[in-house]
């Protein structure tokens, strides 16, 4: 028998961090290849969460989100990026990121429009656009320092043209966008009608001088912008699944139409722990320390990475190291886990045209020091 899966989702096989997983178990392999860290949330986070429990707070949410998320989400955005929303017209709780991603993608696609996707990406994207009967141009970028031909974006756009997913700091690449590509890029969106789907996870985990600058405070992109962000990375809870979509009212409405028929809430304690755990993190040294954290596993991993003589990356922001393999990458990928027992990620998975990424791997850093300790011992045995 023949699947029955629907024909535009049929290029989407089992996802690649899946694989990598399970060949990893297989050989009791460190696991540099999923992007979650191995150690736990803040203890702030957990015993909110407990304490909401206890309260009874064990119904559904309203659709849109807790008004004490809302409100802390929006008191967020103004302190640290000093942009306005409304937490009752502008800001909608998603069961994680992703769901955002995919309701956006609903709202805002009619079958046959294009959406705009640089390479690498993330892999939720197009299966988000196929979904929604749209049809995906990618416009690849170029390691090591993946940097975006806006001559070329530029003459990607068309009347079609409907949605653009700009992630930053970017997984797997780790380079930020800057305000004078998103300026232009805004002013694209504006004269082809379009929308800007701003994937900004990793908001918090920059290094050195580099900040995240958010896609939605450049002039040129504010009312085009659907910003997506979650409790996943900036609180190490990838499997709470809580995130939020920031866009103007009427992007909004939109999104809160198809959400509420997807998850059609969030979970009501972790909902009223992610709201506690912002006010305490905006309170204290929160955000500094998670930079200084993920600056020392950075440095750390990349310490070992370099003795391989792989060429590598130093990512600005995300958790993850980017490196050129010798051959094939998937090979690569599966001989260093059977051999070595370091499991790392092929970054052909992150591209359309997989022979853009032909060589690529890419590690993840988001695990206790001793993690990354027992790793490069295992990558400096040969």
């Amino acid at each position: 028998m023949s699947t029955p899966l629907r024909s535009t989702m049929r290029p989407f096989g089992v996802s690649v961090f899946s694989r990598l997983t399970e060949l990893a178990n297989r050989h009791g392999a460190v696991n540099l290849a999923q992007g979650f860290p191995d150690f736990l949330p803040p203890a702030g986070l957990v015993s909110a969460a407990g304490e909401a429990m206890a309260r009874g707070m064990h119904q559904y949410a309203p659709s849109i989100g807790y008004p004490a998320l809302r409100a802390a989400l929006s008191a967020h955005a103004r302190t640290h990026y000093g942009l306005e929303y409304d937490p009752d017209t502008e800001i909608t709780v998603t069961a994680g990121a992703t769901e955002g991603a995919w309701s956006a993608t609903t709202a805002l696609m009619e079958p046959g429009d294009e959406a705009i996707i640089l390479e690498p990406f993330y892999e939720t994207y197009p299966p988000c656009v196929a979904a929604a009967g749209g049809v995906t141009r990618f416009l690849p970028t170029r390691f090591p320092d993946f940097s975006v031909d806006l001559d070329r974006l530029a003459a990607m756009f068309n009347p079609r043209t409907r949605l653009v997913f700009l992630n930053t700091p970017g997984n797997p690449s780790g380079r930020l966008l800057d305000p004078a590509q998103l300026a232009v890029i805004g002013e694209l969106a504006h004269r082809y009608d379009a929308y800007l789907i701003a994937d900004e996870t990793y908001e918090h985990i920059t290094f050195g001088d580099a900040r995240h600058r958010p896609v939605a405070s450049v002039p040129e992109c504010r009312e085009r912008t659907v910003t997506l962000s979650s409790v996943s990375k900036t609180f190490s809870a990838t499997g709470w699944r809580v995130g939020w979509v920031l866009a103007p009212p009427p992007v909004t409405e939109a999104v809160r139409r198809v959400h509420q028929f997807v998850t059609f809430a969030a979970a009501s304690p972790l909902q009223l722990a992610v709201a506690s755990m912002f006010e305490e993190a905006d309170r204290g040294n929160y955000f500094p320390q998670l930079r200084a954290e993920y600056t020392e596993r950075r440095d750390t991993l990349l310490g070992y990475l370099k003795q391989t003589g792989l060429e590598l990356t130093e990512p600005d922001g995300a958790y993850f190291i980017m490196g050129r393999c010798p051959g094939d990458d998937v090979e690569w990928c599966e001989r260093l886990t059977r051999e070595q027992r370091v499991a790392a990620v092929p970054a052909t998975s992150f591209y359309a045209d997989r022979s853009a990424g032909v060589g690529l791997v890419r590690f993840a850093f988001c695990k206790q020091l001793s993690t990354l300790h027992e790793a490069g011992a295992r990558l400096g045995r040969r």
